[in-house]
């Protein structure tokens, strides 16, 4: 070694330590969730969401049981022809239109029924959906409809509306999907999220560890003989000091279903239909026959009412005058058999009903009842004075 040599600085090379790949990790290391989607709330991408869907179904299918009856006073009259098959050139039967209907008003918040008149009155009622229908007014304010670039009048076209928005000068309804966007975003941005877990999320099936000092080329080929011997569902040989744990995360926590449940309850209440419809019992409840009986009442009064009051008076205008449309709620909200029979029970014990009374309200044909034979009841003779 010479003299110059001797005040030459050696650089002693080491070998980098392998870092595993931060993608999707921010500046401290922490794994960043895959990204959610920006999603836009429309009655179509609010549809794949199975409570939206199944609230709607039970909606829709709870209108097409109920009947509507004609009445002028107290008395019930025959329904008119179009009110028994009111889209009679399609040949949608009173259930299908009410079903359609409902339908249009829970997914838009609008309806619309094309009248169509003849000689002799009303001939045909079609349910337009609503994407067809345009809502516009001239400058004396009166409103029009066009349906395929031809307008229509008020008197030709029936607009129901499910809720009024505030502002006077528009002119459409809303729903509870045009209401709850936030909501219903929410509940799309968690499916989306849940769905694309274990697929696009940072968290890896497992992890190789060891104390040892590993280069990049070292490590990286531990790893690609690993899951190569994975991929054979061979034997796993690991040097290095490697050892193999498994990262797995239980249902509830990769599915997020508690986060699930909450919005569920969220939707059942936007739609007004009780949770046990949506496949959820009342929390500390058992989901019994009786239970179930009382969610039917419930239904009407949180879901159906507001639908059956709209149709209701927008039918009673198509009528003549004097008389209105009414829904049968009857057998809808009959009580089940055990309450039924229970309550005729009392009836009879206290003799404020009959057996064939109660026979009719069961739909069954009368009996001959036995007779009762009054006792004989002896005047009272008084004896004379003497």
């Amino acid at each position: 070694m010479g003299l110059f040599d001797r005040f030459k600085t050696v650089d002693n090379y080491q070998v980098p330590q392998y870092i595993p790949n931060t993608l999707n990790r921010d500046i401290n290391g922490t794994v960043i969730p895959p990204a959610r989607d920006s999603v836009v709330v429309t009655d179509a991408t609010a549809l794949t969401l199975i409570p939206v869907s199944r609230a709607i179904a039970v909606l829709e299918t709870a209108i097409m049981q109920i009947p509507v009856q004609v009445y002028r006073g107290s008395e019930i009259i025959e329904n008119p022809l179009w009110l028994e098959t009111p889209d009679i050139q399609n040949n949608i039967s009173q259930a299908e239109w009410l079903g359609k209907t409902v339908l249009h008003m829970a997914t838009t918040g609008n309806a619309f029924w094309k009248v169509t008149r003849g000689a002799r009155g009303i001939a045909n009622i079609e349910v337009v959906h609503p994407s067809f229908v345009s809502v516009n007014s001239d400058n004396k304010g009166t409103v029009y409809y066009t349906i395929n670039t031809k307008k229509y009048t008020r008197n030709e076209v029936i607009h129901l509306k499910l809720f009024t928005k505030p502002l006077q000068t528009d002119h459409l309804g809303e729903g509870p999907i045009q209401r709850h966007k936030s909501l219903l975003r929410s509940a799309l941005d968690l499916q989306t999220y849940a769905d694309n877990w274990f697929r696009t999320s940072a968290i890896p099936t497992g992890t190789l560890t060891t104390t040892e000092f590993l280069s990049e080329d070292v490590a990286i080929a531990n790893k690609k003989a690993f899951i190569e011997s994975q991929r054979d569902r061979s034997v796993a040989v690991l040097s290095s000091g490697l050892s193999y744990e498994t990262i797995s995360l239980n249902p509830e926590e990769a599915q997020f279903l508690e986060n699930q449940k909450y919005i569920t309850r969220q939707i059942a209440v936007a739609f007004g239909v009780p949770t046990l419809y949506m496949g959820m019992g009342i929390e500390g409840q058992g989901m019994t026959y009786v239970n179930g009986n009382e969610d039917r009442n419930k239904l009407f009064e949180d879901g159906l009412q507001q639908y059956i009051v709209k149709i209701q008076q927008a039918i009673s205008d198509l009528l003549p005058r004097g008389q209105y449309a009414k829904f049968n709620l009857t057998e809808f909200l009959r009580p089940n058999q055990l309450i039924r029979y229970q309550s005729y029970a009392l009836a009879l014990a206290n003799k404020f009903m009959t057996i064939n009374e109660v026979r009719s309200l069961e739909n069954l044909p009368p009996i001959d009842e036995p007779v009762v034979e009054q006792p004989v009841v002896q005047p009272i003779v008084e004896e004379p004075i003497v």
